[in-house]
């Protein structure tokens, strides 16, 4: 729900099921038609209203509404409240905490199949069980004694189970695998020293065996040489006859291609006409046949065919007649008939045509009508005939050139085939010889290579002895270490289960927690594990079982601290699940990130960033890491795809939705979210979605910095050698552990005989080698770098105590929200003060010691200068007695138990008999506090002391200078200083803070508590265009003047804002116009535009120098608030800005900016002088009076420069224009329109305008008149300009007395009381919670708890013969005894006391009923038990049981006193009656018994109770017997004045006596018409506590308020008024 307004809809839509107004005119109409036929067939369609309804009752069936919401704060009980159909219309299914069972059985499923033993299994799930458990116990302590919260969600167990799934294999094949290669590296080694001896029994043997073969081989050399010569001159001679076949084989080759070449012209024809002839067909010879009168190229063509076969042709008549002409058509014809023509053709002697057929013939070829080309338009058959006829034409012209050929080849193929047998001959015996030389190699070959097998075998082993050497002396250094590393990694492989199991839980659960609670819980992890019989280490660190060293070393050089908690942290995120979200305050995490991403080019943004979604958009698209800076308590919504991982896939790729857009996502992306916030609270929601890792600074790690950075600076030679051997060193264990690893993986997986390997050998001798070289560097190395640790050591003091002042002033954010200070600024001051305390040039350098402590001094005054500067008044003197009370712990020359009692006044509980109070003289708390004391092992002693040297005690307790007198008897001896102040603050708290300021000059320097004085000029010279300066302001400081001249001195432009509402964008239009021009800007009272406030930190933090002109600066005003941004107050220049202390200085402030036209413009100067100073005086006296508390207003008003600004103009106006001064006037509009507008309580009023009528009266305006009785405060005399007056004023005491202000002596002791106890409370707020009893012997926290507990119990039985009605009360029972009478109303007042007393016992009993349960674990402690518990530690009333009590300002055992004797005393009435004197501090409603007294008296008497006043009586007897009419009370207390037991007046008060008791008072009901106030009389408010503040009830007046008493006295009423004098109904004792 990410508006609270979305839950009015919800509310709507659960009651009614529709959202008013939800759609528009338009829409709405669409519905209904849309609807309106289903409307009418259900019989509801008949208006438009039954349609609609008909509508809203559909979506209402059909609508499923799941809400879930958060139990935590209280945000669902307020929902609750507000909205009612959350409950009314919903089923309420309440989750709680996950069961044990529940627990046990998640375990078991998912552990079911990682492969344990049955038993183990069994113990791992159940210690799984016990992690969440534990966790959630750690929590409840994390939160009752540090204040931080923490949530244990199911997804922490489930990340739990994950973590050690995913590990537990892992680790087990890590381990398992680095055992083995060990292993395998040893074995080899072992291996190799068995095989040398071996190989030189090898060696020997083969020596004699590979000379014999060697001699063979020689022999067998002298054969070869002698055949082989034979053999030669065979083959020479056997050549040269096949040259000479070769020669002849050559031509007849020749002669044989010029054959084919030539017939290769004839044969395509050839073939082309048989191809032809076979491709007629019977047909196309049958249809030339046919032919009675041919076309003439057939006949031509028939023609050569005869000529071809040698057919006569027939003799015709020719033509034209004249004779006889060859035709060969007929012949032809018969030829065509011959069955056989074909084959005859086809069967044709080309090879002999008898040479006149050709000559015949050659006259038709050369015809161009005998071409096959025309002959084929004219017949088919004809043009294969043409084409035989032309073919065997070609054919026998190229068969006559042919035929010499082929003889003269024919005869030289024969003499080459006689020759080719003559040279077959002699390659058979040439073959017979190369043979026979064949074989003698081949025996040659084989002895030879047995020869060369014997000498490669006499080689090798010789190498392998050689190689053997080299491993085994080169690795031999290694097997011992290899040996160890077995042993080792074999334990650590046996106790994997356990140790990833506990490391498992850490990254699960304690991240969030600080390295105490860490090592705690792992502690009792490691008992727990062991105890459940699972196999592990004795002791678990997270950086040995999950830490990988050189990453870790990588990410030490990256700027991680090296402090464990920051490697754990690192280790945490790389191994958990979920993105990471660092608390890291002082930004180390947000450093180390950045660095170590740097590479990867990561984006850094903060939520207030406008283009903060696209930018993540392009990151997640191209896998770059997000880490995203000052995240708050709550997540944007829009990052839950993110946090959750919710990746889907979608047209093939990776995709996640971020707001409405969906965006590829990269493998690659990380994201980092860091928050600046140093103690957040989130919400179980987010802890389920991120891992909370705890970077907040250590001390250790702090110092381990600062160490660096003062010797970087004071010896920067010996830290950048230090740097470099770290790193260099670094370089080298990596490069061994990279060399090692190699070695490792060779011997591994070299396969056989290693010895054979030569390449590995050398490479593994090489290895060693460069790894001894290394060793030796290293070990030269560590030699260098331990010299200048030693050096650097010495320095240590320095860092240390910065350290210590890092902590105390990050601790005072716990005072006030705005002292906030970064450790960057701090850093800067660090190395600042090293600079400014610098040996001037040329000076000698002291030596390290005297520099160090030089170093501190200056260092430590430096940072209290600044801090001072930001501090209020109040809390400079608190921050010195931090510093100094940490320095004096750290030295232990004080314990934290001493240090606590000192604060709280309680040191354990009290039990048994306690001894009474000596005397009457000691107070009460006194005494109670002096036996708390003894609690503490040394202060054992201290009430039997006290009480033997009673006298010497009572003069220190009278001693206006108490510190400085000699404590009696052994106490002056036994006792150190810091022991002395606890003493003193049992005897007189209003003594304290003088002494703590002793302590602090004793132990540190005067100047420790000598705030330096404001300084405008120095602050701006240590800002920065990109660093605001911040007033913090308090009542009544106004820096706009100052500010106006500071910036016309630099003659820079200031321009000024008061923001408010609607103010933001004007502010950021000022700042970006003031950034380019360089002007100042001013923007006022941010503390009331806090929704602005993040436009605010995202501007400031947009700031760069390269941006903004040098001269910009923006100052920034505001009342200390907690929406004030971190960032800016962290980096920014703070100053306080509080009016003058004491009514001289703030006099002096006043007439400061003073000028003389304004006397001069009136009328009557002088007059107007007169009262001018009068009227700053009153402004003096109402600002000043505040500091005694409820003596001097019953609620602390804010008195502002404008009040009196309105009164100055007011008393000129008024001087002007009247002749008479008109005092009534004054007087009016200064108290009761003014200064009176801001006063809001009656008897506040009555003491302002009391105090106006000493100012604003006709005695001021003549010479000699003083504003006290003291005569000390003169007004002016004469008429004296603004020097003169300034001068008269510089002559006031410096420290006023409480005369001034009309008030006792004892004023001062109530203030300084008062200034004691709050210094001691905030000094609470400092101490860590749960410091309990160290070193001091007291109990812990729980034990005082459980104690304190249960005694209380025990005195709240729920039934005694003390308490016969049982506690609570059986009202019914006693108003059985006390029934309702009308005459009375007593009856009917005690049993609604003890309805409201029985509220007050049932809230008490239970809270400490479920406190003592909590304490055991038996129940988990609820945030109203740790504040109950909290409360409880330190001596105060719970404010859980305030809500349910009556009003009460007593501590813890006092309160539970009092409230056993107001039970009591009611008690005591039903058993007894109405006493005879009530005791009116006792009822818990005071009004009711007053009105019920009034009832008795208006009925006894018949008159109406609203015309009855109250008359006073005081008694200094005590009555026996109840009083005829109203009563008679006791138990009140007069502050600020005393009783006369004799006169029976009130009377001033003795020195140092505070409080008196009052005597018994009747209350007399008179008519109002009867009272009469007597001259002298007072009239006394009466309070219920001395706070005398309260609510402003329907009366007017406060909540605290009773009534209003007449009391006589002797002096006039003003007198007691400004002596701010009450009677009260308890103490706070």
């Amino acid at each position: 729900i990410v508006m609270e307004s979305m839950l009015e809809d919800i509310n709507n839509i659960l009651n009614t099921g529709s959202v008013p107004n939800l759609f528009p005119a338009d829409e709405a109409m669409q519905v209904l038609d849309a609807v309106g036929a289903r409307a009418r067939v259900a019989g509801k369609g008949n208006t438009p209203t039954d349609t609609w309804e008909f509508f809203i009752d559909e979506c209402r069936k059909n609508m499923h509404c799941v809400l879930c919401m958060s139990p935590i704060g209280s945000g669902l009980r307020d929902r609750l409240r507000q909205f009612p159909s959350l409950v009314n219309c919903c089923t309420i299914d309440w989750f709680f905490p996950w069961p044990e069972e529940g627990l046990i059985a998640v375990a078991g499923q998912q552990l079911s199949d990682i492969g344990l033993e049955e038993s183990l299994q069994k113990s791992v799930i159940d210690q799984c069980m016990q992690f969440q458990v534990k966790t959630q116990a750690m929590s409840a302590r994390f939160q009752s004694e540090v204040n931080r919260f923490n949530y244990v969600t199911p997804t922490s167990y489930l990340e739990l189970i994950s973590t050690f799934k995913s590990l537990l294999n892992v680790k087990k094949d890590e381990v398992g695998s680095a055992k083995s290669r060990y292993e395998v590296g040893l074995g080899k080694l072992l291996s190799c020293a068995e095989d040398v001896a071996v190989m030189e029994v090898e060696l020997t043997d083969l020596q004699p065996v590979l000379k014999q073969k060697t001699g063979e081989v020689e022999e067998l050399i002298k054969v070869l040489d002698k055949e082989s010569a034979e053999a030669a001159v065979t083959k020479e001679k056997c050549a040269q006859d096949e040259a000479s076949a070769q020669v002849e084989a050559d031509k007849t080759n020749e002669m044989k291609v010029s054959c084919e070449a030539d017939l290769a012209e004839a044969l395509p024809a050839l073939e082309s006409a048989v191809s032809a002839l076979k491709s007629l067909t019977k047909g196309d010879i049958t249809e030339m046949k046919a032919m009675k009168n041919p076309p003439k190229g057939v006949k031509l063509t028939m023609e050569g065919v005869c000529i071809m076969m040698d057919i006569k042709p027939d003799k015709v008549q020719a033509e034209d007649g004249k004779g006889k002409v060859d035709d060969y058509w007929k012949p032809s014809t018969k030829l065509l008939g011959d069955p056989n023509f074909m084959q005859k053709l086809l069967e044709y002697d080309k090879d002999n045509i008898d040479p006149k057929i050709i000559n015949k013939i050659k006259a038709y070829v050369a015809n161009p009508d005998f071409q096959p080309a025309v002959i084929e338009k004219q017949s088919k058959a004809a043009t294969g005939l043409v084409k035989w006829v032309r073919a065997m034409e070609v054919y026998d012209r190229v068969a006559k050139v042919v035929e010499p050929k082929r003889i003269a080849l024919k005869q030289a193929e024969d003499d080459l085939k006689i020759m080719m047998v003559g040279l077959a001959e002699k390659q058979a015996v040439l073959k017979q010889v190369l043979d026979k030389i064949a074989e003698l190699e081949a025996n040659f070959k084989q002895a030879n290579d047995d020869k060369e097998s014997l000498a490669n075998q006499v080689d090798m082993c010789e190498k392998k002895l050689v190689r053997a050497g080299k491993l085994i002396s080169g690795l031999g250094g290694e097997k011992t270490r290899w040996t160890e590393n077995v042993k080792t990694l074999g334990e650590e492989f046996t106790n994997v289960t356990g140790d990833v199991l506990v490391s498992s839980a850490i990254v699960a659960y304690l991240g969030v927690f600080s390295s105490t609670y860490r090592d705690d819980y792992v502690t009792e992890a490691v008992k727990d594990v062991m105890s459940k019989g699972i196999p592990g280490s004795s002791t678990v660190q997270l950086e040995k079982v999950l830490g990988n060293p050189v990453q870790i070393r990588d990410w030490n050089l990256q700027g991680l601290p090296r402090d464990t908690l920051s490697i754990d942290n690192a280790i945490i995120m790389s191994k958990s699940r979920r993105w990471p979200l660092m608390i890291d305050p002082q930004g180390q995490a947000n450093k180390w990130i950045r660095n170590m991403e740097k590479d990867n080019q990561p984006g850094v943004f903060k939520l207030s960033q406008s283009d903060f979604i696209r930018n993540l958009e392009t990151c997640v698209q191209y896998g770059r890491p997000v880490l995203l800076e000052n995240v708050g308590e709550t997540i944007d919504s829009i990052l839950e795809p993110l946090l959750t991982k919710a990746v889907y896939k979608s047209g093939g790729s990776n995709v996640i939705n971020i707001g409405d857009s969906a965006v590829e996502y990269h493998d690659n992306f990380k994201l980092y979210l860091t928050t600046k916030l140093p103690n957040p609270h989130y919400a179980p929601e987010v802890s389920t979605k991120v891992v909370l890792i705890n970077f907040t600074i250590t001390p250790v790690g702090l110092s381990d910095q600062l160490l660096g950075i003062t010797v970087e600076v004071e010896r920067n030679d010996l830290e950048q050698e230090r740097q470099r051997l770290v790193i260099q060193n670094a370089g080298f264990k990596k490069q061994l552990a990279q060399i090692e690893d190699k070695i490792l993986k060779m011997l591994s997986e070299a396969g056989g005989d290693i010895l054979e390997d030569e390449e590995l050998i050398n490479t593994l001798s090489a290895s060693k080698v460069t790894s001894n070289e290394i060793g030796i560097a290293l070990e030269a190395a560590e030699k260098t770098e331990a010299v200048i640790n030693d050096t650097r050591m010495k320095y240590t003091p320095y860092p240390e105590r910065g350290s210590l002042l890092f902590f105390c002033i990050a601790e005072m954010r716990n005072i006030e929200p705005m002292y906030q200070y970064s450790l960057d600024w701090f850093i800067n001051l660090y190395i600042s003060s090293m600079k400014d305390s610098a040996p001037e040039d040329g000076a000698p350098m002291p030596e390290v010691e005297e520099r160090v402590e030089e170093l501190i001094s200056h260092f430590t005054y430096s940072l209290y200068r600044n801090v001072c500067r930001s501090l209020f008044e109040k809390d400079k003197l608190l921050y010195s007695f931090l510093v100094c009370s940490r320095l004096m712990l750290s030295l232990d020359q004080i314990n934290t138990a001493e240090l606590s009692f000192l604060l709280s006044g309680v040191g354990g509980v009290l039990q048994g008999q306690q001894p009474i109070k000596p005397a009457d003289w000691v107070p009460d708390r006194s005494w109670t506090e002096m036996l708390h004391a003894s609690q503490l092992e040394g202060f054992k002693d201290l009430p039997g002391e006290f009480t033997a040297n009673l006298a010497k005690w009572l003069e220190v307790y009278d001693s206006t200078d108490p510190a400085a007198m000699q404590m009696p008897g052994k106490a002056h001896e036994k006792y150190n200083a810091f022991q002395k102040i606890c003493i003193l603050r049992c005897l007189r708290p209003d003594k304290v803070v003088p002494v703590v300021q002793q302590l602090v000059i004793d132990e540190m320097g005067q100047q420790y508590v000598e705030p330096p004085p404001f300084d405008l000029k120095l602050s701006y010279e240590d800002s920065s265009p990109i660093s605001p300066l911040i007033f913090v302001l308090s009542p009544g400081a106004d820096p706009n003047a100052a500010l106006i001249q500071f910036a016309d001195s630099f003659g820079v432009k200031l321009e000024s804002l008061s923001l408010g509402q609607g103010q933001g964008p004007i502010a950021q239009r000022m700042i970006d116009d003031a950034i380019d021009r360089g002007t100042w800007v001013v923007l006022q009272n941010c503390h009331l535009a806090p929704s602005w406030m993040p436009s605010l930190e995202a501007k400031v933090e947009g700031f760069s120098l390269e941006r903004a002109h040098p001269q910009f600066r923006l100052w920034l005003t505001s009342y200390p608030s907690d929406k004030f941004p971190v960032s800016i107050l962290q980096n920014g220049v703070k100053m306080t800005l509080q009016p003058p202390k004491g009514i001289r200085a703030n006099m002096l402030n006043t007439y400061f900016v003073m000028e003389e036209g304004y006397f001069h413009g009136c009328k009557k100067a002088k007059d107007l002088k007169k009262l001018h100073f009068g009227l700053a005086f009153f402004h003096a006296l109402l600002q000043e009076r505040r500091k005694f508390g409820p003596l001097g207003f019953n609620i602390p008003y804010e008195f502002t420069e404008s009040d009196l600004k309105i009164c100055q103009t007011q008393l000129q106006m008024f001087l002007d224009e009247f002749d008479v001064i008109p005092w009534e006037a004054l007087r009016y509009t200064a108290g009761e329109t003014n200064y009176g507008g801001r006063v809001t309580d009656g008897h506040d009023r009555r003491t302002t305008a009391t105090m106006l009528f000493d100012f604003y009266n006709p005695e001021v305006v003549k010479d000699g008149y003083s504003f006290s009785e003291s005569g000390n405060y003169l007004v002016p005399p004469g008429d004296p300009t603004l020097d003169e007056t300034r001068e008269h004023l510089k002559g006031f005491p410096l420290l006023e007395s409480p005369e001034v202000f009309g008030l006792h002596e004892n004023a001062n002791i109530t203030c300084a009381r008062s200034e004691t106890y709050a210094l001691f409370d905030s000094m609470l707020l400092l101490m860590p919670k749960g410091g309990g009893g160290g070193g001091g012997g007291g109990q812990t926290n729980e034990e005082i708890l459980e104690a304190l507990a249960v005694g209380m119990l025990e005195r709240l039985p729920l039934k005694s013969e003390k308490y016969m009605f049982c506690l609570p009360f059986r009202v019914d029972e006693v108003a059985e005894k006390y029934p309702t009478d009308y005459n009375e109303s007593m009856n009917t007042v005690l049993t609604q006391e003890l309805l409201r007393f029985n509220r007050v016992i049932e809230v008490l009993r239970s809270t400490l009923q479920q406190l003592v349960k909590a304490v055991k674990g038996l129940i988990v402690m609820s945030g109203d038990l740790e504040a109950l518990a909290a409360s409880m530690v330190t001596g105060a009333t719970p404010a859980l049981w305030m809500k349910a009590s009556y009003p009460s300002l007593k501590p813890l055992s006092s309160y539970f006193d009092d409230f056993i004797k107001r039970i009591d005393f009611l008690q005591q009435w039903i058993d007894e009656g109405p006493p005879p004197v009530f005791w009116l501090s006792g009822f818990f409603f005071t009004q009711s018994f007053l009105t019920g007294t009034l009832q008795n008296y208006a009925r006894k008497h018949k008159v109406a109770i609203d015309t009855l006043k109250w008359d006073f009586m005081v008694r200094l007897d005590t009555p026996s017997a109840k009083a005829d009419d109203g009563c008679f009370c006791n138990g009140l207390f007069i502050d600020g004045a005393a009783w006369d037991q004799r006169k029976n007046v009130l009377t001033e008060q003795k020195p140092k006596v505070l409080f008196e008791v009052m005597p018994i008072i009747q209350l007399l009901p008179i008519l109002t018409t009867d009272f009469k106030l007597r001259k002298g009389d007072y009239e006394s408010p009466l309070y219920k506590t001395s706070a005398r503040r309260g609510t402003l009830s329907t009366t007017g007046h406060s909540t605290n308020f009773v009534m209003n008493m007449i009391i006589p006295t002797e002096r006039e009423e003003r007198h007691w008024v400004k002596r701010g004098v009450a009677l009260l109904t308890q103490l706070d004792d």
